[in-house]
């Protein structure tokens, strides 16, 4: 894995799987807004406590904004190709797994960060 893409990881506070997979989604769908019920609801999550954590700590990296009441993918230039690298890196499977990997190992590192 390049080590750019690790350092992005770490810098940005991408340290759950739930976090990444959210991140993800919204990279996938830019123009999506939600509350963090409705993202919940519909990514399957079940747990708007978790989401609305992982919200605030995208929020402070700067990945994502609210507008209104709801929430969505900050529109800028720098955030959008650093996600897209990060997309492309994930297709690869190799990548993924080394990807998956270091968020899980962080994980195990602060599970107290993990409500």
């Amino acid at each position: 894995m390049k080590n750019g893409l690790s350092h992005y990881l770490h810098t940005k506070g991408i340290d759950s799987v739930q976090k990444l997979n959210f991140l993800l989604f919204l990279q996938r769908h830019p123009n999506t807004k939600g509350t963090p019920q409705e993202f919940a609801e519909r990514l399957y999550l079940g747990d708007t406590v978790l989401l609305e954590k992982i919200i605030i700590d995208l929020q402070f990296a700067g990945l994502v904004e609210r507008v209104q009441h709801n929430y969505k993918l900050r529109d800028e230039p720098t955030v959008k190709s650093d996600l897209q690298e990060l997309v492309a890196s994930f297709e690869d499977p190799l990548t993924r797994q080394e990807l998956l990997n270091q968020v899980r190992a962080d994980t195990a590192k602060n599970p107290d960060d993990m409500i």
